[in-house]
């Protein structure tokens, strides 16, 4: 059983399968109306905090050991990118074994490195600084990740019509 703090598996007993079974059903927890989703969203803020910390902690590492940092910065997004999955896979969205999801998640990764760089370039081109791009870019790219992931990455296959 899962902690109480945790939103259900998607499609569980207690993942209130009976309702419409969209993005919306997923968040419910039986309390108060909403409460699920704004849990589900600290757990993804909390795994992405958790995912930068490791991507910077191993980067910090692998440069002190004498890694160049492009070979650094490889390396520590790699170990991030698992840390990321794994954390809104089995924290966040709960969806356990998503057949696909991980396939729909490396193309979301791949997505989210052209938006941003794009979003950056354009932010930049329209007169912002670096850093007041960037940080556009990743509340923008978190925002839509958070309902790419929800909607798709991690989504429970429909179930069969079986007649």
């Amino acid at each position: 059983m899962p902690p109480s703090w945790l939103p259900p598996r998607s499609g569980s007993a207690s993942g209130g399968s009976g309702g419409a079974g969209g993005p919306g059903d997923a968040g419910r927890t039986g309390g108060a109306a909403g409460f699920g989703s704004v849990r589900r969203l600290g757990l993804f803020v909390l795994v992405g905090g958790a995912s930068a910390a490791v991507d910077f902690g191993v980067f910090l590492v692998l440069v002190h050991l004498g890694l160049v940092e492009w070979v650094a910065t490889a390396l520590s997004f790699l170990t991030a990118f698992v840390v990321n999955y794994r954390g809104n896979r089995d924290l966040v969205f709960r969806a356990g074994s998503v057949p696909g999801a991980l396939r729909r998640y490396v193309l979301l990764v791949a997505f989210n490195w052209v938006a941003s760089t794009g979003l950056v370039a354009l932010a930049v081109w329209l007169g912002l600084p670096g850093w007041a791009a960037k940080l556009i870019s990743l509340v923008l790219v978190a925002a839509l990740n958070f309902v790419v992931l929800r909607a798709w990455v991690f989504r429970p296959p429909a179930p069969s019509a079986a007649g």
